[in-house]
């Protein structure tokens, strides 16, 4: 962590809702918050009393936000970085780690990341193997943990945002909004299971970046088998903020024991890839729950089995069904690949990549 200056303490106080005064006193800022706080931020970093208005900022602060000084101080310190926090039966307790369990936190925090990042990358799969792209291992490089602080009873994980300049959010603000989405969807989806013991419903997510990887990575949180409640959470760097807002995700107990079947099915899933090559010969999108779906006449191909005529394929998003339209209308050959699930009784198509086949003697003409 890097020393906090007057600018960064200034822009955290106007990122959390608090208000600077017109009128200072004494040199210093008057900002205050929701009529109750008020802290005085000095007029220059050099100040001899600087270091005691610092502390005294972060322990006003801490009260305020209920969360420890020095986690505060991190956040004030570091504008350009995301944060990831568990609080798990295996991350520190009064400051301490048992040596197994923090290993285990530890690698299953990279394991998370790693999944996550490697589905914004380059797309989502059931399962993950050999090894991350550099990009992937780049970003993993960068990621620091703390502070451990006694208080907290939280594994803080602190992910540096680097400018790309390709006209998108950086790969680890990608990573971390997809990994928030899949884990509110593997919550709800494990509450759903809780209610009508039916695991397929997990078998969609894999276009929304859940991973038997990502699963496992999780379910570890939870403890030994069967799992006690566990939580983890997201900030958005300040400097860079974030549409989609940032949540706390709780799981139950026995979550874990959960999340380690959802993996073992999506590895099952995985053996079943499949891929289809023809033209298109229906549309469907219902605007609902239903939406993306394609019927595919050709040549479909299924592991290793003898190739098929035909099959419903499901896509990803709205931008790929449009390439679908664009491709029916012109009678255009398409590719699909993916993992074969069953959706209501029929088996489908559940598309990682879709796109147009080029011809390549239409160009040479």
């Amino acid at each position: 962590m890097r020393s906090v200056s007057v600018s960064d303490v200034s822009s955290y106080l106007a990122a959390t809702g608090w208000v600077r005064q017109p009128e200072g006193w004494r040199g210093a800022a008057v900002w205050v918050h929701d009529g109750d706080h008020e802290i005085l931020v000095p007029g220059a970093d050099d100040l001899a009393d600087g270091p005691r208005r610092l502390r005294e900022i972060f322990s006003l602060l801490a009260r305020v936000e209920s969360r420890s000084a020095e986690d505060i101080a991190s956040d004030i310190s570091s504008p350009m970085a995301d944060v990831q926090w568990y609080r798990a039966p295996i991350v520190p307790m009064n400051g301490q780690f048992g040596l197994a369990d923090a290993v285990t936190a530890l690698n299953s925090a990279q394991a998370a990341l790693s999944a996550a990042a490697r589905a914004a990358l380059s797309g989502p799969r059931p399962v993950f193997d050999g090894t991350a792209p550099k990009a992937v291992r780049d970003l993993l490089a960068r990621v620091w943990i703390g502070p451990i602080v006694p208080s907290a009873d939280l594994l803080t994980v602190r992910i540096p945002l680097h400018d790309e300049n390709s006209g998108e959010p950086p790969l680890a603000r990608r990573t971390l909004t997809l990994l928030q989405r899949a884990a509110l969807l593997l919550r709800e989806a494990s509450a759903e299971v809780h209610r009508t013991g039916n695991i397929s419903v997990f078998d969609g997510m894999v276009r929304d970046g859940v991973s038997a990887d990502l699963c496992v990575a999780l379910a570890r949180f939870a403890g030994p088998d069967p799992g006690t409640r566990f939580e983890v959470g997201f900030r958005w760097a300040r400097a860079l903020p974030s549409e989609v807002p940032a949540q706390t995700v709780v799981f139950e107990a026995e979550s874990g024991t959960l999340l380690r079947r959802v993996a073992h099915r999506l590895r099952r899933l995985h053996r079943e890839s499949a891929s289809v090559t023809g033209l298109i010969g229906t549309l469907f999108d219902n605007g609902g729950e239903d939406r993306f779906r394609i019927h595919v006449r050709g040549q479909v191909s299924i592991g290793e089995g003898e190739p098929r005529g035909s099959i419903w394929v499901r896509l990803s998003d709205e931008a790929a069904y449009d390439v679908a339209v664009d491709a029916h209308r012109n009678r255009t050959l398409v590719r699909a690949v993916g993992t074969l699930m069953d959706v209501n009784g029929r088996r489908e198509l559940i598309a990682t990549s879709f796109s147009k086949v080029v011809d390549d003697r239409s160009e040479e003409n």
